[in-house]
């Protein structure tokens, strides 16, 4: 009797963690898109089929096989979304990325994403107040960390989705004159 319950108990923890881990790595995800990082990906893909399009001109591809090859974007989006979860649950508790989502989802925050030029006067008392929090301090003080740890996750996969794109377009007879 008491190995069933042990069992249940450890069994229940164990859903729990992951609901929790779950849930952590959805508010991530939530942060990034309303943050506009998921747009500067997907627009970096599309500039990246932009030069490969400059590249490959001599080769005539037809719509249909660039067609094919932008079906790995959102794929892609998503991978380089899933990598820089890590990078941020790295740095940021589960509690500061919540605290991140209620500040910009507020208007001084979202004025902040898209001009903190025009902030006004008193959206700059909010947001220094936000700047002044835990969360906020730990935004500041890891400026750098984040940077760094965001510039390697992107090089990594911008590199591997040109090398992917490059050599499925090899696959199909257009290599790249040297």
């Amino acid at each position: 009797m008491m190995k069933k319950l042990l069992f249940a108990l450890i069994f229940l923890s164990s859903l729990h963690f992951n609901a929790q881990e779950s849930s952590h790595r959805a508010d991530v995800l939530r942060y990034l898109t309303m943050n506009g990082t998921a747009n500067q990906y997907s627009a970096a893909i599309d500039q990246l089929f932009e030069l490969l399009g400059k590249q490959y001109q001599e080769h005539n591809i037809s719509d249909e096989v660039w067609g094919e090859l932008k079906k790995e974007s959102t794929p892609e989006l998503n991978k380089i979304l899933n990598m820089l979860v890590s990078a941020y649950r790295g740095i940021y508790e589960h509690e500061d990325i919540k605290n991140m989502i209620a500040f910009y989802e507020t208007s001084t925050g979202k004025q902040l994403l898209a001009d903190k030029t025009a902030l006004t006067s008193e959206q700059q008392k909010e947001a220094s107040v936000f700047y002044n929090s835990p969360t906020g301090q730990k935004i500041l003080t890891s400026e750098q960390q984040i940077a760094h740890r965001v510039g390697e996750v992107s090089e990594i996969w911008s590199r591997d989705l040109y090398r992917n794109l490059v050599d499925k377009l090899a696959e199909k007879g257009y290599v790249m004159q040297q």
